[in-house]
């Protein structure tokens, strides 16, 4: 394996996941309604939110337009989340 594929290969796998941006959900909320949210068990550092808000049917079409549907979920928020731990 050529040290460019590898590169490549990397350099490819940042732009994938950088054109995702994620924020925490208290930053992310700007009013009620569905969030594509990934959940506390997945990340250690808290949850992410990836979109939102949406009506229901938006936010199931956004999380299946991802390439891991099932690891994101589509929750509603109906007031800011506040911070908890350390994140």
């Amino acid at each position: 394996m050529s040290k460019r594929s590898i590169f490549m290969g990397l350099a490819g796998m940042a732009l994938a996941l950088g054109g995702c941006e994620a924020t925490s959900p208290s930053v992310a909320w700007t009013t009620p309604g569905w969030y594509l949210e990934l959940p506390y068990a997945v990340i250690g550092a808290g949850p992410r939110i990836y979109g939102g808000p949406y009506t229901y049917e938006k936010c199931e079409e956004e999380r299946n337009k991802t390439g891991v549907p099932n690891r994101l979920l589509c929750i509603n928020e109906t007031k800011q989340p506040q911070k908890f731990g350390f994140y």
